[in-house]
C-alpha cells in the first residue's frame, strides 16, 4: 500500500513537473530563483521562508515557485505536492506570508 502511494505521488509530481514546464510563462512574473533582486528592491519576504510557512502550514513539499507582481502587489505562486499526493496552487502574499 504503502508502496503504490509513493507510485502515485510520483506521478502525480513528474505531471506537475512537466505541465510547469510545457505552461508559458506568466505575464509579471519570474522563477523563484531569478526572483533576488525584486525581493530586495521591494522589502519581501525571502523564497526560503515563503518556502517554511507553506511546508510548515500545510505539511506538503514545495515542488515549484514563481513571484509575480501586480502593480505593487506581490505574491508567490507556489505548488504544493501533499502528503497523500494530493496538488495545491498557493497564492502567498509576498509581504505578509499570509494565504
Amino acid at each position: 500500500m504503502v508502496r503504490r502511494m509513493k507510485q502515485i505521488a510520483l506521478a502525480l509530481f513528474t505531471a506537475v513537473i512537466l505541465t510547469g514546464a510545457a505552461a508559458p510563462a506568466q505575464a509579471g512574473c519570474v522563477p523563484w530563483k531569478s526572483a533576488g533582486a525584486l525581493i530586495s528592491k521591494n522589502s519581501l519576504i525571502s523564497g526560503g521562508a515563503i518556502y517554511g510557512i507553506v511546508q510548515a502550514k500545510t505539511g506538503g513539499k514545495v515542488i515549484s515557485a514563481s513571484l509575480c507582481q501586480n502593480g505593487s502587489r506581490f505574491v508567490y505562486k507556489v505548488v504544493v505536492l501533499g502528503k497523500k499526493g494530493d496538488v495545491r496552487k498557493l497564492n502567498v502574499d509576498a509581504r505578509t506570508g499570509r494565504f
